[in-house]
């Protein structure tokens, strides 16, 4: 069995928790969930979570921290019960939702969980990974969104679970499409993971910069091939990049800059120009009737949101099976946050 500390967008983490085929689940505390799963080679992939480990009983930590000289531990009184009963060395008190460092890097954390059962960490997000690919950016722009590395990634687990799912095929052998490159984060990410890419839109200037940036970090897979044209997604889908086993991952447009003085008439219009670009968009992805696609849309808080409305009426219309992942990823202070949604 193996457990998770859930992000704190715990409906998002547990949909990206069927990438592994999760199953027997169970919730111990707030924010843990405890499961099985046939696919254990992913768990260090899932990001949309804090903490990732096996689950054992108390009487078998003596012998699995034999050799560790510290150990991370939720609170005093848990720790003085563990030095007593389990005989370990030196215990450090540890914030369940961050990640120390020292811990991590020269001893074990530890969970207490429920009725005898502890986990222990064995992967956590990689926050350096994050940093590398949100920071330093020599291309960036406010008015293009800048998605979160965290989000990129979060989306590429829920378009490999759909591919499992749904395409029974060698993820090993896929091929991502961004056609909403802007400054490149969907293909960073997957450069990393191992995919190859292709990836278009209407300027390329951004993702150009932040290419040759990347190219010269730790994280740059140099085996994985990349393939870029300029493209309108107004416009027919003529390239012959665009192939079969293609498959989408991207962001589309936010829409312009909401501030907290932007009107409600003014955010609806932002909606209706948003809805018409995303009509174009579903109607390429119709052109590829073979694809599955994970995008995002905005969301206005504290608005009217019309346009996912919008948006199914006309998916719909078109023919195409959608799912919106209700939770929002955002944060408290920003006017727009972003609604995954899954076409098959």
């Amino acid at each position: 069995m193996y457990f998770a500390i859930l992000w704190k967008n715990p409906e998002i983490s547990m949909v990206e928790l069927q990438l592994v085929q999760a199953k027997e689940i169970s919730y111990p505390k707030k924010g843990i969930v405890i499961f099985d799963t046939k696919y254990p080679q992913l768990l260090g992939q899932l990001w949309g979570c804090i903490k990732i480990g096996t689950v054992v009983k108390e009487k078998d930590l003596q012998e699995l921290l034999a050799e560790v000289k510290i150990i991370g531990i939720q609170n005093e009184a848990n720790g003085k019960h563990l030095k007593r009963t389990v005989g370990i060395r030196r215990y450090k008190l540890v914030d369940i939702f961050h990640t120390d460092k020292e811990i991590k890097n020269k001893g074990k954390e530890i969970i207490n969980l429920e009725n005898g059962l502890y986990g222990i960490v064995e992967w956590y997000q990689n926050i350096e990974l994050y940093e590398a690919v949100d920071f330093g950016k020599p291309g960036r722009s406010m008015g293009m969104g800048m998605m979160p590395a965290k989000l990129a990634h979060i989306l590429i687990n829920i378009w490999l679970k759909e591919v499992i799912e749904n395409w029974k095929l060698e993820i090993e052998n896929l091929c991502i499409y961004d056609p909403f490159v802007w400054s490149w984060t969907t293909w960073l990410l997957a450069n990393y993971l191992g995919y190859d890419f292709v990836w278009s839109d209407i300027k390329t200037n951004y993702a150009e910069q932040n290419a040759t940036r990347w190219k010269s970090t730790k994280f740059y897979e140099a085996k994985n091939t990349f393939d870029v044209f300029t493209h309108n997604i107004t416009k027919k889908l003529e390239n012959e990049l665009v192939k079969k086993d293609l498959l989408i991952v991207t962001e589309g447009w936010l829409g312009p800059i909401v501030t907290k003085s932007t009107s409600s008439q003014d955010i609806q219009k932002f909606q209706e120009q948003v809805l018409q670009l995303y009509k174009s968009f579903l109607e390429r992805i119709q052109e590829l009737w073979w694809t599955t696609a994970v995008f995002t849309i905005p969301y206005y808080a504290g608005q009217n949101n019309s346009l996912e409305q919008n948006i199914s009426d006309y998916w719909t219309k078109i023919g195409l099976h959608i799912q919106g992942i209700p939770e929002i990823y955002g944060r408290e202070w920003q006017q727009i946050g972003r609604k995954i949604m899954i076409v098959k």
